[in-house]
C-alpha cells in the first residue's frame, strides 16, 4: 500500500469505529416505512386529461442493517431508483416515513438535513453524466469536502489524492478533467466523492449497468473491499440478478411500485416464491450453450401495465398465469412464507409447487455452470 493509501486508512479508521460503536445495539440504520412517491403530470392534447398521476413507488417498506447491503432488483421502470432518492430525500416523498440512525428524515430542517448528508452519499447510475465537466477531479472531489468543512483547505489536495488512491487511480488525476477518463475511471471519482465525507450509507443506483462486464467486475470488487474495509451499509440497486446476487446480504424485489417478495439473498435464489420473481430468474441467460438449448424457458406474457393506471388488487395480476378473480379485488400483502421470507402474493405456495416459469431448473443450470 501507498504512504498515501495508508493515510487515507488511517484517517477513515476512527470513522468506522464511530460507526460500528453507535450501530450496536441501536436497531437498523436504516428503516423506510410505507414509503411512497408520486408524481402529478398535466396531460397534452384535447383528448388527455388534464390531470394525471404517476404511481412511481406505493407503499415500499423495508429495512437496512449496519454493514450489510441490500439488493433493490426489478425491471425498468418498476420504482428502484426513486426509492432510492426519496430515501435521501433527493425526490421528496409523498408519504411513508424514511428513518436514518433513528431519526425521522421529514422532520429535520433543511440544515440539519444537509448535515446528516454528509453520512447518506449516492453513486449514480451514468458515472460521465454525474460529474461536472468544467470541474477537476481535485474540485469535484474536494467539494463534499469543503462543504462539510471536514478537511482545511491547505490539507484538502492531500485527502483528494488519498482518496483517489483508495478507489485505484493515480494522484495526478487530481489536475484532470473527467472527459479524460474512461467510464470505468468516471465510475471510480463518483465513489471517491461518495466515500469523501465518510459515509455509512451508501445508493449504489444502478453503478455498473453503463460499463462494460470486465469493468463491471473490477467496479464491484472495488465496492466490496471499500464495504469490508470502512463498514458501510449499500443500498444497491440494479436489474441484473447476477450482480444483485453477488452483493447483497438480503433481496428486495419490486413490480409497478411495489415490492413483492425480499428475503435473505440465499433463500430467495434457491426458491423464488412469487411468479414475478420467477419470472426474472427464467430470464437469466445460461453460460452454457448445450444446458441453455435443453432449457425450458418461459417468457411473461402481456406488457407491463402504465404506473398513471396500475391495476386493482395485486398489480402483476394483468401478466399472471396464477391469476384469478380475488387477484383483482384484494391486494395481497407481504407475509412470511419462510423464516425472513416475505411474499406479497394469494397463492405463493403453489407458484412454487407448480414451477410456472422453469425457476428451480434456471436456478439449478445456472449453478451447476458455476461450479464447472
Amino acid at each position: 500500500m501507498s504512504d498515501a493509501g495508508a493515510g487515507a486508512a488511517g484517517m477513515t479508521e476512527a470513522a468506522v469505529a464511530d460507526g460500528r460503536a453507535m450501530a450496536a445495539g441501536a436497531g437498523p440504520l436504516l428503516e423506510v416505512e410505507r414509503l411512497v412517491v408520486h408524481y402529478h403530470v398535466r396531460g397534452m392534447g384535447r383528448f388527455l386529461r388534464a390531470h394525471e398521476t404517476v404511481h412511481a413507488v406505493d407503499g415500499v417498506t423495508f429495512a437496512l442493517e449496519s454493514g450489510q447491503t441490500l439488493g433493490l432488483v426489478g425491471e425498468s421502470g418498476c420504482g428502484k431508483s426513486t426509492t432510492g432518492r426519496a430515501v435521501l430525500h433527493l425526490e421528496k416523498p409523498t408519504a411513508g416515513r424514511v428513518r436514518f440512525r433513528g431519526q425521522d428524515l421529514a422532520q429535520l430542517s433543511d440544515h440539519d438535513l444537509t448535515a446528516l448528508r454528509r453520512y447518506m452519499q449516492i453513486v449514480f447510475q451514468d458515472p460521465i453524466g454525474a460529474l461536472n465537466p468544467r470541474h477537476t477531479v481535485g474540485q469535484l472531489i474536494g467539494e463534499p469536502l469543503r462543504v462539510h468543512d471536514l478537511v482545511p483547505r491547505s490539507l484538502r489536495r492531500q485527502r483528494v489524492e488519498q482518496l483517489l488512491d483508495l478507489v485505484g487511480l493515480p494522484a495526478d488525476a487530481v489536475s484532470r478533467f473527467p472527459h479524460e477518463f474512461s467510464g470505468g475511471q468516471c465510475q471510480r471519482i463518483g465513489i471517491a466523492r461518495a466515500i469523501a465525507v465518510e459515509p455509512s450509507l451508501v445508493v449504489l443506483d444502478e453503478p455498473v449497468s453503463a460499463l462494460d462486464v470486465s469493468v463491471q467486475a473490477q467496479i464491484l470488487q472495488l465496492l466490496s473491499d471499500l464495504q469490508a474495509r470502512l463498514g458501510l451499509s449499500y443500498l444497491f440497486i440494479a436489474h441484473d440478478l447476477a450482480v444483485v446476487g453477488q452483493m447483497s446480504d438480503r433481496v428486495a424485489v419490486m413490480y409497478l411500485g411495489k415490492i413483492v417478495e425480499i428475503a435473505e439473498r440465499d433463500s430467495l435464489y434457491a426458491r423464488p416464491y412469487h411468479p414475478y420473481t420467477q419470472a426474472l430468474f427464467s430470464a437469466v441467460p445460461i453460460p452454457d450453450p448445450r444446458l441453455s438449448r435443453e432449457h425450458r424457458r418461459v417468457v411473461v406474457s402481456g406488457e407491463v401495465p402504465s404506473s398513471l393506471e396500475p391495476p386493482s388488487g395485486c398489480r402483476f395480476r394483468t401478466r399472471c398465469p396464477l391469476a384469478q378473480h380475488r387477484c383483482a379485488t384484494e391486494e395481497p400483502l407481504l407475509g412470511p412464507v419462510a423464516d425472513g421470507h416475505f411474499v406479497a402474493c394469494h397463492f405463493a405456495e403453489e407458484a412454487v409447487k407448480r414451477d410456472l416459469f422453469g425457476t428451480l431448473e434456471t436456478v439449478q443450470l445456472a449453478g451447476a455452470t458455476g461450479a464447472e
